[in-house]
């Protein structure tokens, strides 16, 4: 038990680090394909241009 403390732990590097392109777009679609379907959309006002430089003039 002491040696597994004592041994540095092994980094698993993020995944778009080691995939290939097409592990990447299957990993992608099994992402989309497994989201809350009834999860509320933003709103055109939380998108919009307005909203992220509310402060400024335009």
């Amino acid at each position: 038990m002491l040696e597994r403390l004592v041994q540095p732990q092994q980094v698993q590097r993020p995944l778009y680090e080691t995939a290939t392109p097409e592990q990447l777009a299957q990993a992608f679609r099994e992402w989309a394909e497994n989201r809350d379907r009834n999860t509320p959309l933003l709103s055109y006002y939380a998108v919009s241009r307005e909203s992220m430089y509310d402060d400024e003039e335009l």
